[in-house]
């Protein structure tokens, strides 16, 4: 296995005013093509830092990925600082030019003298086409170790990494492919999770992780081989099938989207706490409108009586945030839209408004299914975003077990 280094360079990412979506794809493509990648690190645009780095980094890692700085601003050192790092000297490169200066007519844009330094190469070094920018990207290779150099701009990199780089591993450095699966769960803690899976145990080579989300847990197994894999696969089943909804690009809502059209099956809801959130999950889904009647947001009291039809008498028996409420809203749904499955959701997502019997993240999730009722009182935890979200899956959960 080949160790990896990605140097990210930017004042803009350590002031927290870009968001490193960058790292996150390199990652993910490196992965797919059978690689993977050993650490990253994010340094300023400090011309000793960016050459101290490199000049370190090239004794261990057998290849070297840096991304940013390579503009033709006063901000952008990488180049020469690149140059400096491996002993070498800039130089000029006509044919760069001329492609720059081709390049920037054509798009109707005026030649700066500024953008002649991106001609200026270091020594030694191949360029990488930029048919997306015009900073081209930069290559160096000895005795087996290569490094790269990417433009920032997300496209620009796209382009160079998946048009050169990724090329000349798979010819120069083969990875080794991994095969990979996601088992998707819902309603289910990642401690609860692990727990229960203590039995199954990865082969050589393999590995399990769990991916937690609000409501929701990825596990993600990762092999070299095929049997090896399934098999893991098989035992997880054994142990939690009851809280799987799918695999690899599942998602809960699609998983619900596509039983709701194979059985036919129309839907509406009622929504309090969770405002309109589990609806707009649904409408992701193109052709929802097949079994989506509608919803109604009904966040205050007022919306749940004359909406609803819930009685005044309930709420200020029960409250809002109650089993009998939610009954009510659950008849007020499906009578009002005559749909063959109703949801409501009514619950206190904070951070204020909970007491000591009703504290915040209490959630009445219900279900109303071939004339049965079915209202769980959850208890989450998290911010108030999180509990929405938490809410919403446990809804989709159970309209996702109540069918075939």
């Amino acid at each position: 296995m080949y160790k990896i280094l990605i140097v990210c360079i930017g004042n803009e990412i350590l002031l927290g005013k870009t968001i490193n979506t960058n790292l996150a794809y390199l990652g993910k493509m490196l992965f797919q093509s059978g690689y993977k990648i050993s650490t990253s690190t994010t340094i300023p645009d400090n011309p000793e830092i960016i050459q101290s780095t490199l000049s370190s980094a090239w004794k261990k890692y057998d290849i070297i990925i840096s991304m940013g700085g390579l503009g033709p601003t006063q901000d952008d050192l990488t180049r020469k600082s690149i140059a400096h790092s491996f002993g070498k000297s800039l130089e000029f490169k006509p044919k760069i030019w001329e492609k720059i200066k081709n390049q920037r007519k054509q798009n109707g844009q005026k030649v700066l003298k500024s953008l002649r330094s991106m001609a200026h190469v270091p020594g030694d070094f191949t360029t990488m086409e930029n048919r997306i920018g015009t900073a081209p990207g930069l290559h160096y290779s000895q005795q087996k170790k290569e490094f790269f150099a990417l433009p920032g701009v997300p496209d620009e990199m796209k382009y160079i990494f998946g048009n050169s780089i990724i090329p000349y591993l798979k010819q120069t450095l083969p990875g080794t492919p991994r095969l990979i699966k996601t088992i998707r769960t819902a309603t289910i803690r990642e401690i609860d999770l692990h727990e229960k899976l203590k039995r199954v145990k990865p082969a050589a080579e393999s590995k399990i992780a769990f991916l937690p989300k609000p409501g929701l847990v990825d596990i993600r197994i990762e092999s070299l081989k095929q049997t090896d894999l399934d098999r893991i696969v098989q035992n997880i089943q054994a142990e939690v099938g009851q809280y799987i909804y799918g695999f690899d690009h599942d998602t809960i809502q699609s998983a619900c989207h596509e039983k709701l059209l194979k059985n036919n099956k129309t839907l509406a809801l009622a929504e309090s706490c969770t405002g309109g959130l589990i609806q707009n999950y649904f409408t992701d889904n193109p052709g929802s409108s097949e079994y989506f009647l509608g919803g109604v947001v009904s966040y205050s009291n007022f919306a749940k009586k004359k909406f609803l039809d819930v009685k005044q008498k309930t709420l200020e028996q029960h409250g809002a945030v109650s089993r009998e409420t939610v009954h009510e809203m659950l008849e007020g749904t499906r009578s009002g839209f005559g749909s063959d499955i109703a949801l409501a959701v009514s619950g206190i997502a904070g951070p204020a408004g909970g007491t000591k019997e009703k504290p915040v993240g209490l959630v009445y999730v219900g279900l109303w299914f071939e004339g049965k009722i079915d209202i769980r009182a959850c208890n989450f935890s998290g911010t108030r975003l999180q509990i929405k979200q938490q809410s919403a899956v446990m809804a989709l959960f159970m309209l996702f077990k109540s069918l075939k």
